[in-house]
Order: C-alpha cells, then structure tokens, then sequence
C-alpha cells in the first residue's frame, strides 16, 4: 500500500444534478461505469492516489463530491475550505446546466480567491446523437473565465483521467508560484483544443 506522497490535494466537483459528477469520479476512481448510481445526498467524500504521468510524482486526491440541487447549494460554501482545485461540471446534452455555470462561478468566487479550475462538458460519449451545447461554447465560456477546458465521458473513460491530471498539474503550479502582491495568477497557458478531432492537450 502508498503511504507516502508528495503532493496532499483537496478537490471539490460542483454543478447542476444530473450532469454526471458522481459517475465522472467512479471511472476516476475505479476505471470502469457504474451505472447503479444514485444521485448524491448533501456530499460525498472519496480518495485516491495516483502518480502523475509527467513528474511521476505521488499525490494523494482528496474528492469532495457535492449534490447538485437548489437546497444544497448553501452546503457547498462548507468544503471550499482548503481546497485547491475545482472540477466545475456540465452536461453538453442538457442547455441548463450550461446556462447554471455563472451561478456557480459566483458561488466559487465569492468563497475563493484564485484557484485552478478545470470546466469539464461531460457525457461526450452522446454527442452525436443529443448535443446540445457546441464545444465552440464550452471553450468560450473557459477562456471568458480562465478555465482549463475539457469535454470528457464518464461512460467511456474519454479525457476522464486526461482532465485531472490536468488540473493536477495546475494546482501544483499554483502552490510552487512565489508569493507576490497586486499580480493576477492566470491558471491556464498555452492549452490547445482541436474541435475538428475533439482532443486535449494540456500544460
């Protein structure tokens, strides 16, 4: 059993119930769909540790797996505390909660200062057949709020893996960075998305 690592991160997913939070991180987590789940109540917590492909360093995840609904929104504010990165979610079959990310920016700006955040348009695996929101959108409301940007798929494990190591790399960017006033921290550089073929390539 990892009973060492480098890097000790808390990271909270957020967004509109139904979008599929909980079934992004069950594939994180276990690799495969699980597609028994129930939505989740109030919060869930889950952890792993990984090694990150690029540093090979060991850091241990710590997932906050919130509920999307209207009465648990206020429940959200508790677990920003020390957290340093956000999966923000939607779904790019569903318009509303594309249309629900400024509420939950909002919400995260005014609990955070800067932090990484990674937007992730998820259920790709239906967008031939049912989307809804164009990557072209996903992507401008990223840049518009400097987010790393992914469309990924719960169902087949696309972009899955590939976005959190991602936002892991950005958080321990962000926590190496030297400390200096009145100087804005951007959280993405240089990424590169190719809609034609839908891949992502990140830091």
């Amino acid at each position: 059993i990892q009973s060492s690592f480098d890097y000790f991160l808390k990271i909270i997913i957020i967004g509109d119930t139904g979008v599929g939070k909980s079934n992004f991180l069950y594939r994180f987590i276990h690799g495969k769909f699980n597609r028994l789940y129930q939505p989740t109540i109030g919060i869930d917590y889950k952890s792993k540790i990984i090694v990150l492909p690029k540093t090979k360093q060991n850091i241990k995840l710590q997932f906050w797996d919130t509920a999307g609904e209207e009465r648990y929104r206020s429940l959200n504010k508790l677990y920003f505390q020390r957290v340093q990165g956000i999966i923000l979610m939607y779904d790019i079959t569903n318009r509303e909660s594309f249309e629900g990310l400024g509420e939950w920016t909002k919400l995260i700006y005014d609990n955070l200062d800067s932090i990484p955040i990674v937007l992730v348009g998820n259920k790709l695996d239906d967008a031939d057949e049912n989307r809804i929101v164009t990557i072209e959108e996903g992507q401008s409301f990223a840049d518009e709020n400097n987010l790393i940007f992914f469309e990924a798929s719960a169902l087949n494990g696309k972009n899955v893996n590939n976005s959190i190591y991602c936002l892991c790399e950005k958080i321990i960017s962000h926590l190496n960075k030297p400390l200096s006033f009145n100087v804005n921290v951007s959280l993405i550089s240089n990424d590169i998305i190719d809609n034609k073929k839908n891949k992502k390539f990140c830091c």
